[in-house]
């Protein structure tokens, strides 16, 4: 709700306050006294253009300013500090002040929370502080989305459930969706990088590269280009350990040192313990045994290195092919590997293009079937919710000097998207006989006042959130006596659950307000001022008395007294 609104040097006004409260609050005045301006400066917090034109003359800048009251757990105060606002809180509420600066020449500053902040910004977070009903600005329930909003809103947890499995399945379908088409436009892409993936392979194939395979032919490929000279070294050392026709070898040597040890063991007799030549001889065995297994491995090393010119030729070959694809690929032999182990797993991923497509068809169907199927319970919640809304519109409007209107809401079907596959539409027959219209173009402005007023006091009932602010700017245009009384009654009836400010020229709508501010305009030496005033007792009685009659005689006065008698014992 709005707690107060300071105003300077903004038309006509020079420097007024609004002390606002919870309930009803009539703005009232003369023709001409700046109720205009009033109005505009409410609206100017709300987002509306700012008019240049409109600052007070000899001044630089217009300002407003207003404070607002906000449950402290509303999720409005997170826009709000994601903004760069601040705010006070105090027990469960939090205040927030709005302002808007109108230089005389230049562009309009808006600030929430002492942050200046872009317009659309400030309008986005006011439209859920306060709605405003007048006669040429219809800011609520003007459009299909609104008015969609307001049957969600009245057909409760209801309609809430169904949204929540709505906005499942449109979720679901949208990402079934783009799962297929994803899949159809790579398609393509993915053929030809099956293509590739078999080419790489059936080249690869047709060599079959083993890890490691051109190392080890490059080692066998040595042995057997070296394999003369290899096998005459190692006849040489094998010549060198057994000897030859001509000299004896080093197995013959550590033999006859052998003996001869056993030779010298033999002249010492039997009784001296000579240890030491005889680990001496042991050891000339051992080494003889040695030297005959080293003798026997050279043997055999030597028999392996005989000249093989077909395996070398073999090898030679292979080693050529392996050369060949790695050329052909630019590739190393490691990397040829690699490349052929992901064009595997790459043709495993891309197998059965027409299988994968087919799975994603069918889950997308699926989707498609669950989004109509909660769509249609959307729809027919919706319907049910438009239905009860028209009536309980309808019962107001008789009242409300509309005793021929028809008011009805049309759900039908829609595009879908994430609200719904429904168009809302709010439709008035204002008249007897005349045709059902979108509510904005099938009423006047006084009558499209009247019904918006009719169609909050139906939400009011089911409004979750309390202490929301209307402003209904001359609601009572056109109409008079029972009517504007059956006016002021629903007004008073919306203010139980709201703050509601009315403009009003009319004493019977004026009655049922909790409080009452009369704008006064002042002559001074050069210019006019308009102030704000909070009327109580006989000053209110005065007033009433010149909107009943035109000035403040007795007899006005006692119907003025009459009046806010029978409001208060209507309420």
């Amino acid at each position: 709700m709005i707690e107060q609104v300071r105003i300077r040097n903004l038309g006509v006004i020079a420097e007024a306050e609004l002390n606002l409260s919870r309930g009803l609050t009539a703005l009232t005045g003369e023709t001409g006294a700046g109720k205009t301006m009033a109005v505009t400066s409410l609206t100017l917090l709300l987002g509306a253009k700012a008019n240049p034109a409109r600052v007070r003359a000899g001044a630089v800048q217009a300002e407003v300013e207003g404070t607002f009251l906000v449950d402290a757990t509303s999720p409005l105060l997170e826009r709000i500090a994601e903004a760069g606002g601040r705010y006070d809180v105090e027990g469960d509420t939090a205040a927030v002040i709005i302002a808007r600066h109108i230089p005389a020449k230049g562009r309009s500053r808006a600030f929430v929370g002492g942050r200046s902040v872009p317009t659309a910004v400030l309008t986005d977070i006011a439209a859920e502080l306060v709605t405003v009903h007048g006669q040429s600005d219809q800011i609520r329930l003007g459009n299909p989305g609104q008015q969609r909003a307001a049957v969600d809103e009245f057909g409760g947890e209801t309609i809430t459930r169904a949204k929540t499995t709505w906005e499942q399945a449109w979720k679901n379908y949208g990402e079934a969706r783009e799962a297929r088409d994803t899949f159809q436009a790579g398609a393509q892409r993915a053929a030809q990088q099956r293509l590739a993936y078999r080419a790489l392979l059936d080249k690869v194939e047709a060599v079959d590269p083993h890890p490691g395979e051109e190392e080890t032919l490059r080692a066998r490929a040595r042995v057997l280009e070296n394999a003369v000279e290899m096998y005459g070294a190692y006849s040489a050392a094998a010549e060198a350990l057994s000897g030859s026709d001509t000299e004896n070898g080093a197995i013959s040597a550590l033999g006859s040192a052998a003996a001869q040890l056993e030779r010298v063991l033999e002249l010492s007799g039997p009784d001296v313990p000579n240890t030491q030549l005889r680990e001496l001889r042991e050891r000339l065995e051992n080494a003889e045994a040695d030297i005959n297994d080293i003798y026997a491995d050279i043997a055999e090393l030597a028999r392996g290195t005989q000249a093989q010119p077909e395996e070398l030729s073999t090898i030679y070959s292979r080693r050529s092919e392996l050369a060949g694809l790695r050329k052909q690929l630019g590739m190393s032999g490691e990397e040829i590997l690699r490349a052929a182990a992901e064009a595997r797993a790459g043709l495993e991923n891309l197998d059965d293009p027409a299988a994968t497509l087919e799975r994603l068809e069918k889950e997308l169907s699926h989707a498609h079937t669950a989004m109509e199927q909660a769509g249609a319970a959307l729809r027919a919640a919706r319907a049910a919710a438009g239905e009860e809304l028209a009536r309980a519109v309808e019962t107001e409007l008789p009242e409300l000097s509309l005793p021929d209107a028809h008011f009805t809401v049309a759900v039908s079907a829609a595009d879908p998207g994430p609200a719904g596959a429904d168009s809302v539409t709010f439709l008035l027959a204002a008249h007897r006989g005349a045709p059902l219209s979108p509510l904005a173009s099938g009423a006047s402005g006084g009558e499209l006042s009247r019904v918006m007023l009719a169609l909050e006091v139906g939400l009011a009932a089911r409004r979750a959130q309390r202490g929301h602010t209307f402003l209904f700017d001359e609601v009572d245009a056109g109409i008079g006596g029972r009517a504007a009384t059956a006016v002021g009654k629903r007004l008073a009836k919306l203010a139980g659950s709201a703050q509601v400010i009315v403009v009003t020229h009319l004493a019977q709508v004026a009655a049922y307000a909790e409080h009452q501010l009369v704008v006064v305009k002042q002559l001074e030496e050069s210019t006019a001022r308009t102030e704000l005033r909070d009327v109580t007792g006989p000053e209110r009685e005065a007033e009433l008395a010149r909107m009943l009659s035109g000035s403040d005689t007795d007899v006005a006065r006692a119907h003025a007294a009459e009046l806010l008698k029978a409001a208060s014992v209507a309420l």
